[in-house]
């Protein structure tokens, strides 16, 4: 085991690696000169020599390439993101304000998308018939609705219609925890219900494929009731595929957000980033790409850890 998760350390140290020198690549070679850009905001005007001389300088672009390159690797790998064009604020600062909310919103709507997702593909491949073809159809909905869209019906219906819940806004969960789960419940809930169909379809094909091994069969056949059968036996060896989909799933929500902190006026990390790239901000929306692919990363290298502990079949591969 030990083994298995040196190796999975040292694949993601070297993805580390290789996504900060793409996004440091991104900066270098695409056309077009990033200081001129700042200064233009791309509407094409042409700035004097002096002001992209200091924003070079500033960028740090007049230096060598390689040393750029150090230079930038040494920055991200110590927590130093640069600085906001805009406000002044570091970057890191910003971020760390912003991430929390981020992440309360992913968590949150990871647990409402394991247990409803889970719950209905295990019901559906243990009963079939009808409920099989409910929550097929369910599945193929929530898979194909576009978040916004949902997210828009779920504030005209329980917020403006009924008011059961804010249409949008955060509240610190320190100071006011039954508002913060009142504000985060419907973006939330929108966020869940295309990741809970992802989840459904995996647990129903893992069960199916789990209630033929002959193993299941010879607990059923020494008398074992029914529900121990599924519960002991095939819905806990089903498990391994869907917590890959689940790992996966909670790394896709973090560019998922976008979209959703929009609707709902949520001030996350993905409107952070959306108004970095309105202003044109680039220390913003670099460090916030960089932070969201080593959390991307992470996930991936935890995934692959307990993917090992639930099947052995793993580590010895």
């Amino acid at each position: 085991m030990l083994i298995f998760i040196a190796k999975r350390l040292a694949m993601g140290a070297g993805l580390v690696l290789l996504v900060l020198t793409l996004i440091f690549s991104a900066l270098h070679f695409v056309p077009g000169d990033p200081a001129v850009l700042l200064l233009s905001g791309g509407d094409g005007g042409a700035p004097s020599p002096e002001a992209v001389e200091r924003v070079r300088q500033q960028l740090g672009l007049d230096q060598p390439l390689l040393q750029q390159y150090l230079h930038f690797l040494g920055s991200a790998l110590t927590g130093d993101l640069g600085e906001s064009f805009r406000t002044g604020q570091p970057v890191v600062e910003a971020i760390g304000a912003r991430l929390p909310r981020t992440l309360q919103l992913i968590v949150f709507a990871t647990l409402l998308a394991v247990a409803s997702g889970v719950t209905l593909g295990a019901l559906a491949a243990r009963k079939g018939g009808r409920i099989d073809t409910l929550v097929t159809a369910l599945s193929s909905i929530g898979v194909a609705l576009p978040v916004f869209v949902f997210g828009a019906v779920l504030i005209l219906v329980f917020s403006i219609k009924l008011g059961w819940f804010p249409a949008g806004g955060y509240v610190d969960f320190a100071q006011d925890p039954l508002g913060a789960i009142m504000s985060l419940t419907l973006p939330a809930v929108a966020l869940a219900v295309g990741f809970s169909a992802q989840i459904a379809r995996m647990t129903r094909s893992a069960v199916l494929e789990v209630q033929g091994q002959d193993w299941v069969r010879t607990a059923s056949s020494i008398g074992l009731a029914p529900f121990t059968v599924f519960r002991k036996h095939v819905l806990r060896n089903s498990l391994t595929p869907v917590v890959t989909v689940i790992g996966i799933g909670f790394a896709t929500l973090l560019g998922s957000t976008v979209l959703v902190e929009r609707v709902f006026n949520y001030p996350g990390l993905s409107s952070l980033l959306v108004d970095g790239v309105t202003n044109r901000d680039y220390p913003v929306v670099q460090g916030i790409v960089i932070v969201i692919a080593l959390l991307f990363i992470l996930i991936n290298i935890v995934v692959d850890l307990i993917y090992g502990v639930l099947d052995p079949r793993v580590r010895r591969s």
